[in-house]
């Protein structure tokens, strides 16, 4: 018989037991019968197999340790070999260390260290403050004792029948809306939209965790800890719901797992109502952002099983599988350890469907957070590029450098692979130099998108003859006029008074006339001059008023940026009150020197155009002319963030606006516009065929403008 190690001479002779406090859930899956057992006092959940969970019964106060694991040797549960006795007291170290045993064992032991190790772990790196870091705030269970009975029948009947009611009138009220919805959607990342969207985020989230602690109270377990957890720097709510896992019942653990999203799919419900009834304002806008969160980010992290939440807690208990992550990861890693190094893989008891599920998720588990994290880096680069490129940074170090560094010293120092050192290097070389190199070649994108707005070929301006008041304004913004309709009436009360005060003095001079006629012809002639200058003065002020009633000078679209402050106001001689648009065929866009060369973009040269106000149509559109050299000012204001577009300015004076870099025009001649001839100031995305931008050549050019930026500097 082999010498006891160290951990058999102290741990031996002890006689401990399971806690009696303890409560042991029997569950059904695809891999066989499980035990869960619940944690009281940490509300922690444990898996054990049948074997382990015998194992785990076995272990009472009135035999020792090393007593116990020879009764499971005659059990033939366990051999009597060195491997099984070491498994068996690393079994008991982990058991003490999740507090179902109490081992008499304090710092300093391998229980202790295990523990700090452990703690470690769960802290993780310092990106993890804020990208994903908890918050507690205490213990709402006493609360939630007092208020489920107010909320029992969401998860009940009566709450189902009017889930469903509440969808079929939002279908009904929405249907045939959905392509103005959609449009809306190009605003949603605005700095003008930001707050609000950030409202209804928090306050959605909060709806959200209420929905699976109600429901865990629905069946009777319990919440012990509820806080707020930094999800991409954005504070929001969270609860423990992990004692539903105590629940015997597939569909009570399904319906705590959905709960949050039945909750957020009533406030979407309601929000989509809101937003049908209302026009713009902030009740509107709140609603909108309701929506778009309670979709976009429910399909992209919570109802997603390949992201660890919502999704796939019910994913994993409808396949029957637990802990499906950590599965799938070793499944892979013994296949890629078999592949790389020539490791021989463990023998397992798994089933050909388990393996099939193993081996997809694990690999589409990985390849959908990459691609994730592409995607809102792309998102955040195009908004806020600083941001965006600190975001990236941060998704590279998680994502891609520290698994590489850690891989990377595995296979050089680990004792895992000192079996198969050389090959495991070879390896490890070969990674380092073929993962850079292959993503290097990624193709990153293969066109170029940019914003565009709806410019008239001609621009005639309506300005003030005079100065006065606005009396009435006949016409509204986008209305169509025809040559000689009257715009808007203007009135001077000064002007009038002084040709009343003109019409009385001609006809005093009339009178004179008449009187000294034919006595005194000298002065009969100085009033005739008068009367003459009278005459005149008088037309040409009446021909001023005349003029105060302003028409269009031509056929064409109303255009006035201060329409809604016009009425009632005083204007000054020469102001320009409205444009007359017309020949509304060019769309202006703006891009940087970098994008039209990558475009190629030359007259004549193609486009595709997708109206904001239109976004399921596509119209073509051809290239008129390319400004000859770029600047940073005359940016249309549609396309900037004070209009609600995407490019940064700021405000140099009261009515210039810089760009935050310098950009060339290009007019582009559409073929169809969606309003006729109202359509001045409409907005589309313009989609422009490219080279293919490999990553290698982006991260190359960027670097390259860096340094260069900073050297001139």
């Amino acid at each position: 018989m082999a010498e006891p190690s160290r951990t058999e001479r102290v741990l031996g002779q002890l006689r401990v037991g399971l806690r009696s406090d303890l409560h042991v859930t029997r569950q059904q899956t695809r891999g066989g019968v499980r035990y869960v057992v619940h944690d009281p006092v940490s509300f922690q959940n444990h898996a054990f197999e049948s074997s382990d969970y015998r194992v785990l019964t076995a272990i009472v106060r009135h035999r020792t340790l090393s007593e116990t694991f020879n009764n499971l040797v005659d059990d033939e549960l366990l051999e009597d070999s060195e491997t099984d006795r070491e498994g068996f007291y690393k079994f008991i170290l982990w058991l003490h260390n999740i507090g179902l045993v109490h081992l008499p064992i304090t710092g300093g032991s391998v229980a202790f260290d295990r523990m700090q190790e452990k703690r470690a772990q769960k802290r993780g790196p310092w990106y993890r403050i804020l990208m994903s870091h908890r918050i507690p705030l205490g213990d709402p269970d006493g609360f939630l004792d007092r208020t489920a009975r107010y909320t029992g029948w969401l998860f009940a009947w009566p709450g189902l029948i009017l889930w469903l009611s509440l969808l079929g009138l939002v279908f009904w009220k929405c249907i045939g809306r959905f392509d103005e919805m959609f449009a809306e959607t190009g605003s949603l990342l605005s700095l003008a939209n930001l707050p609000v969207l950030w409202i209804a985020l928090v306050g959605l989230k909060i709806l959200h965790e209420f929905g699976h602690a109600y429901a865990a109270k629905k069946y009777g377990a319990s919440i012990p800890e509820m806080g707020i957890q930094m999800i991409m720097m954005t504070p929001c709510a969270y609860v423990d719901a992990g004692a539903s896992w105590k629940l015997s019942g597939a569909r009570q653990r399904a319906v705590v797992a959905m709960g949050g999203m039945y909750v957020e799919s009533f406030v979407a419900a309601i929000a989509a109502l809101v937003w049908a009834g209302t026009t713009e304002g902030f009740a509107h806008d709140l609603s909108f952002n309701i929506i778009a969160l309670a979709s976009v980010v429910t399909v992209l992290f919570n109802i997603n099983p390949l992201m660890k939440y919502d999704g796939y807690f019910l994913f994993s208990d409808l396949v029957g599988v637990f802990n499906l992550q950590q599965r799938a990861q070793a499944y892979f890693t013994g296949w890629t350890n078999r592949i790389a190094l020539g490791k021989p893989r463990a023998p397992d008891r798994y089933t050909t469907s388990e393996r099939v599920l193993y081996a997809s998720y694990g690999p589409a588990a990985f390849t959908y957070r990459i691609m994730l994290a592409f995607m809102l880096t792309g998102l955040m680069t195009t908004q806020w590029p600083s941001a965006g490129m600190f975001l990236g940074a941060v998704f590279a170090w998680a994502l891609i450098i520290k698994p590489l560094i850690g891989l990377t010293t595995h296979l050089w120092y680990g004792k895992a692979t000192a079996e198969y050192r050389t090959r495991a290097r070879l390896v490890a070389l070969a990674g380092l130099t073929l993962v850079p190199l292959l993503g290097s070649l990624m193709p990153i994108s293969w066109s170029i998108v940019a914003p565009g707005v709806l410019d008239p070929q001609e621009r005639q301006s309506v300005r003030a003859p005079s100065g006065g008041f606005i009396h009435t304004i006949e016409v509204d913004n986008g209305d169509r006029v025809a040559e000689g309709d009257t715009l808007c009436v203007l009135q001077n009360p000064e002007l009038e008074m002084r040709r009343l005060r003109l019409v009385g003095e001609l006809d005093a001079e009339r009178e004179g006339l008449d009187a000294i006629e034919l006595e005194d012809p000298t002065q009969a002639a100085i009033h005739q001059a008068r009367i003459s200058y009278l005459t005149a003065s008088v037309k040409e002020l009446e021909s001023r008023l005349v003029a105060m009633s302003l028409s269009a000078n031509s056929d064409g679209t109303i255009a006035s940026p201060h329409h809604d402050r016009l009425a009632g106001r005083f204007v000054q001689q020469g102001e320009e009150l409205f444009q007359v648009h017309s020949g509304h065929r060019f769309l202006r866009m703006v891009l940087t020197e970098e994008e039209v060369s990558r475009a190629r973009l030359e007259v004549d040269s193609a486009a595709e155009v997708r109206w904001t106000c239109d976004p399921t149509t596509r119209v073509h559109a051809v290239v008129r002319h390319i400004q000859a050299s770029a600047s940073r000012f005359d940016i249309p204001p549609a396309l900037t963030m004070l209009g609600g577009g995407d490019l940064y300015v700021t405000k140099t004076t009261d009515s210039l606006t810089a760009a935050d870099r310098p950009y060339l025009h290009v007019l582009l001649e559409v073929d169809s516009i969606p309003l006729n001839a109202r359509g001045s100031g409409l907005t589309a995305r313009v989609h422009l065929g490219a080279r293919v931008q490999l990553l290698g050549g982006w991260v190359q050019h960027r670097l390259l403008s860096f340094w260069n930026a900073w050297r001139m500097s």
